[in-house]
Formats: C-alpha cells, structure tokens, sequence
C-alpha cells in the first residue's frame, strides 16, 4: 500500500515536472520552436519518458488544468449517493478551488494561448467538452431516477459557469484567493436566482395529487348543481 502511493507520488510528480517544463519552453522560446527532446532535457528526463506522459505537445499546455478536472471526478465519486446533485457538485469544484492552482503556471498557459489562439481555441473546447461529457456522466449514474437528464445537464452546466468564472477573474492581477472568487460568483447566482428571477419566471406549479375515483384513473363525477 505504501510501494503503491510512493509510485502513484512519483509518478504525478514526473507529470508535473514535464508539463511544467514544457510551459517554461514555451513561454521563452515560443510553442513551434520548442522540440520533445529540449523539454524532456528540461525536466531531467528521456524522449520515451516524455511520450508515456504525454502523447502532443499540445497536451503539456493544459495538463495544469487537466489534474484538476481528473481531481474533480474523482472526488465526486466519492460524494455520498444520496445527496442532491447540486449540492454535490458545488461541494468537488469548492474543493479543487480551496486546492486553489498557480497564477504562475496560469499566466504561462494564457501567454501560450494567446500566441497560438487557434490552436488553444480548438485544444481547451476537445478538452473541456471531454470533461464535461466525463462530468455529466458521474453525475447522470449518482442521479439514478431522482432527476431528468435535462436537470442534470442544466445544473451541471451552471456549476461548471461558476467555476470558470471564478478562475477568469483569478486569471486577473487581483489579490483575492480562487475560492474567494468562487464563494462570491456562487453566492450572486444563487442570490440573484432565488429572488431576482423568481418573479419572471413562468414554471407551471405541480399537479395536485387525485382523490378517490381521480386516484384510480377513472374520471370525475361532475356535481349537481344546487337549485
């Protein structure tokens, strides 16, 4: 059990220290001019070992990224199974923010972005639609009957807003900490649904539940009218 963490320790370690070389590489010398064999000297380590991590350089740039979202399914596997799906979700992404992640290796990814918008633009939507399906996923087999799909992609969806809206404003030269963002985006929606949208909405109420002859299907007697 120890020989199994030690590994699974080294092993994230070895990734971390490739896609930070890798970002450091790009960064300085430029994306295309970059070659496997500069990064993998950088991270002290060979071609082969590269390749087992990471199979494009395009994967290194957002691997910071991509550690979180694996960290995410993963916890949320191990969110209690009865618990709402929302209250859930909000729980795992509070989590990975509370985890917070480096406004260096954040920097360094958005320079590598804006220097290869396309690229990044095509690489960040394959991977986040990724997740997203991944994250959809869990959530659909927690669900079980308890909610629809539609319910299940809409909250899944407006948890994930949350989330990156908080990391676009961490990206910013603030000071605040990411979980701090996250607090007051999750707190404004929530606010602002609950009370703000709530009297411009048009949701049908609930059926009420049938009595007697109703209950069974059949149809209502109507009433004699009193004379």
């Amino acid at each position: 059990m120890v020989q199994t963490a030690s590994r699974s320790s080294k092993t994230h370690e070895t990734r971390q220290r490739i896609a930070n070389a890798a970002l450091d590489l790009f960064t300085s010398q430029g994306y295309a001019q970059t070659t496997i064999d500069e990064i993998a000297t950088a991270a002290g380590v060979n071609r082969r070992t590269v390749f087992r991590y990471f199979p494009t350089k395009e994967a290194m740039v957002f691997d910071h990224l991509n550690v979180g979202r694996d960290f995410i399914i993963r916890r949320l596997n191990e969110r209690p199974a009865q618990e709402p799906v929302l209250v859930s979700l909000h729980g795992v992404l509070r989590e990975l923010c509370e985890r917070g992640y480096e406004r260096r290796l954040l920097a360094q990814i958005r320079a590598v972005t804006t220097l290869e918008p396309r690229f990044a633009a095509e690489q960040f939507s394959i991977g986040f639609q990724a997740f997203e399906k991944s994250l959809i996923a869990v959530v659909l087999k927690r669900g079980g009957n308890r909610n629809s799909a539609v319910e299940i992609h809409g909250l899944t969806e407006m948890a994930e807003g949350w989330f990156l809206s908080a990391v676009r404003m961490f990206f910013k030269p603030g000071k605040r900490t990411l979980v701090e963002y996250f607090d007051e985006v999750v707190a404004a929606c929530v606010q602002s649904s609950a009370h703000d949208l709530r009297p411009a909405l048009t949701i049908p109420p609930p059926p009420r539940p049938r009595r007697g002859a109703q209950a069974s299907g059949a149809r209502p007697v109507p009433k004699t009218p009193e004379r």
